[in-house]
């Protein structure tokens, strides 16, 4: 049994799976020069000066018209001075912790995080294929999430657990993300009501000492793009802004059918609600970490369809990471899109197109980094596997050259001398395990080889990836009388929510 002196020295565990380095050692791109960051900036302060946002929801205009912003029913103009100076509150990193402290992360600056697959309403079943998720469904993803290294935030609602009410269901995944990791979790954002479970289970798992001083959750506070942030969103915001909790306040674009038709048009309309949220909880708690988010997506104009992976999202992912520098902000974006629905080629192309403008834009905080499939509408996963597989090489690449072994490096030359091979050599022996990335998915075989082993397309190799890693996960501890309290919490607010309560 875990003794209750275990909640105490929760934060001085340390764990001996430590996670990758997070660190980005290679150039940025700055896809625009600093006029035309200027340019776009200052169109930013005049859409939210002139045209203004909608926030919908009373207390936010109270506490918008206290700040000195400009209110006419529910559309706020933000004078610039205003919007600038409230922005300038905002830290430019911060500390995320996790219930394990060897996971907790930076988030901003150089540092990079990755979180998987968020909100599917499908999972596809490697036996029946694309059906509804489940409770159960939500759970094994929380542990694949725990098993790869790749990804910092293990917790959350990475499929809709559809055999759940949908007034409970914050409370069973923020529950089980709790027990079945001990990585950071997603909080839940829909609503006042959710997030103060939220807060209340994570002084539970955390103490509530610790959780009044330090970040413990992060959540996504999704706009409706034109210019709207509504209530449910933003009730939710309040509550966490007060507590200290960062949220990615990031617009939900459909480039070209919620924002003009035009990449940079685009980016200025987007900016301006990023900057708005962001704003919006320094002006709630000055000093309280916020990320500035962007949720991108492109239309196609001939069907009216989403789509990703593309060179013009690929854009749009290189502004908004500089942007967010521009404001010394800390900034979460997409990752691994895809809208196909196996795991094919597309998925690959899509996937990489996207992760390589995020990994050289400077986004901080990548999210869907596994499992995404459809647009989102399935999770799949074998894609975890080979998404965590990809994100590794990307990590490695984020990394830059090694500069550390050159002279080793050059004494091996000398050993071998010409005609010879550096299989045995001291350095080789020394360094074949990390001296090039290895990826544990992909199959690099020879063609005989490879028909040998059964001719395993990749989504067949990221299943047996799956069972393998399932196979291996244990449990983090959890002091027995945290976890009575967390499961009881639950109960509790399961039999005080009505199974049809609007949130």
């Amino acid at each position: 049994m875990v003794s209750r002196t275990g909640r105490r020295r929760a934060h001085d565990r340390v764990d001996a799976r430590a996670p990758l380095s997070l660190d980005r050692n290679i150039p940025l791109y700055e896809l625009l020069p600093q006029e035309t960051v200027e340019m776009v900036h200052d169109a930013s302060m005049g859409i939210l000066e002139e045209v203004g946002i909608e926030f919908r929801y009373d207390e936010a205009i109270s506490i918008w018209s206290d700040a000195g912003a400009d209110i006419d029913g529910t559309r706020v103009r933000i004078p610039r001075e205003l919007l600038m100076k409230l922005i300038a509150s905002a830290p430019t990193q911060f500390t995320l912790h996790a219930r394990n402290p060897a996971q907790s992360v930076q988030i901003g600056g150089r540092h990079l995080a990755m979180s998987p697959n968020s909100g599917s309403p499908f999972f596809l079943d490697r036996e029946v294929g694309r059906r509804y998720a489940t409770r159960a469904d939500n759970i094994e993803c929380i542990k694949l999430s725990h098993q790869l290294p790749t990804i910092n935030i293990g917790g959350g609602f990475h499929c809709e657990p559809t055999d759940v009410d949908i007034p409970h269901r914050h409370l069973a995944y923020y529950a089980d993300s709790m027990r079945y990791t001990d990585k950071i979790s997603i909080g839940s954002c829909q609503g006042a009501a959710q997030a103060q479970d939220t807060l209340d289970m994570a002084k539970i798992v955390h103490g509530a000492e610790f959780v009044d001083n330090n970040a413990v959750i992060t959540g996504f506070m999704n706009g409706n793009s034109p210019l709207v942030w509504d209530e449910s969103m933003l009730s939710a915001a309040i509550l966490y802004a007060r507590a200290g909790q960062p949220v990615y306040y990031s617009p939900f674009a459909l480039a070209g059918a919620n924002t003009p038709a035009s990449s940079l048009g685009g980016i200025a309309q987007l900016n301006a609600e990023a900057l708005a949220g962001c704003a919006f909880t320094q002006a709630i708690n000055p000093g309280s970490p916020t990320i500035y988010g962007m949720f991108l997506m492109i239309v196609d104009m001939r069907t009216g369809s989403p789509m990703t992976g593309t060179p013009d999202l690929a854009h749009l992912l290189l502004m908004a990471g500089q942007l967010a520098r521009f404001y010394e902000l800390p900034v979460r974006s997409v990752g691994m899109h895809t809208g196909s629905k196996r795991l094919d080629a597309q998925a690959g192309y899509e996937a990489n197109m996207n992760m390589h403008a995020a990994i050289l834009g400077g986004i901080n905080l990548i999210t869907h980094c596994g499992g995404w499939m459809e647009h989102g509408l399935t999770v799949n996963l074998a894609k975890y596997a080979t998404d965590s597989d990809i994100a590794a090489g990307w990590i490695r690449y984020a990394q830059g050259v090694r500069t550390d072994d050159f002279s080793d490096a050059m004494d091996a030359v000398r050993e071998v001398g010409p005609q010879g091979h550096y299989l045995g050599a001291a350095h080789t022996v020394a360094n074949y395990t990390s001296a090039f990335h290895m990826p544990a998915v992909m199959d690099q075989t020879s063609f005989e080889q490879w028909e040998e082993a059964g001719s395993k397309d990749t989504e067949t190799l990221g299943f047996e990836r799956v069972d393998a890693l399932l196979a291996e996960y244990e449990r983090p501890a959890m002091d027995d009388t945290v976890e009575e309290e967390l499961l009881d919490y639950v109960a509790r607010r399961m039999t005080e929510i009505p199974k049809d309560a609007t949130q």
